[in-house]
């Protein structure tokens, strides 16, 4: 395993905050991540920002302690270092629709693949949240569905072509699709 931690040295939001990264592939980082109960939405092309609680529980799951230069070159050496113009920019909210007791038709033009993604969840519609977002990613984009219900969400054992599927503690399911640029 290749995951890696920096030091948690970073301020924000009235915390100290470190780097989660993997020098083998950003499958083992996702994979990673998913373990520690990430959310797929936290990922920042390159890298997951951990607060130093979710760092040390990085360290007890076997991800490796490096100094901050450390963890760059190494990113770097292994072709996984993003230039800053690749980097995803912020998630906007584009849609968001409160419990109405029915599954909501999403109102927003959606990629094919996360429609019938969306079809393949169930929940409790009376009082699951469903809100969908948005970010570039270099010339791309992506397109990410959550629903969060704190009774339960739930994913049909169907085939989801092209679409990330995260769940979190049967609570929160994230769908999420990369679109590339259109060349014209």
């Amino acid at each position: 395993m290749s995951v890696l931690v920096d030091d948690a040295l970073w301020p924000w939001r009235g915390a100290l905050w470190a780097h989660l990264v993997s020098d083998e592939s950003v499958a083992e980082l996702h994979a990673f991540a998913e373990r520690l109960g990430l959310r797929r939405m936290a990922f920042q092309g390159d890298h997951y920002d951990v607060s130093a609680d979710v760092r040390e529980r990085a360290l007890t799951l076997g991800a490796q302690a490096v100094r901050g230069r450390e963890l760059v070159r190494r990113l770097r050496s292994a072709g996984l270092r993003l230039d800053p113009h690749d980097r995803p920019g912020k998630w906007v909210e584009v849609w968001r629709c409160s419990p109405t007791g029915f599954k909501p038709d999403l109102m927003v033009e959606v990629p094919a693949p996360l429609d019938g993604a969306v079809s393949a969840v169930d929940a409790d519609w009376g009082s699951a949240e469903v809100v969908v977002y948005e970010r570039p990613v270099g010339s791309a984009r992506e397109v990410v569905v959550v629903v969060e219900d704190a009774s339960g969400v739930f994913l049909s054992d169907v085939a989801l072509d092209k679409v990330e599927v995260w769940r979190h503690d049967d609570c929160r399911v994230e769908l999420l699709v990369r679109i590339p640029a259109v060349i014209r």
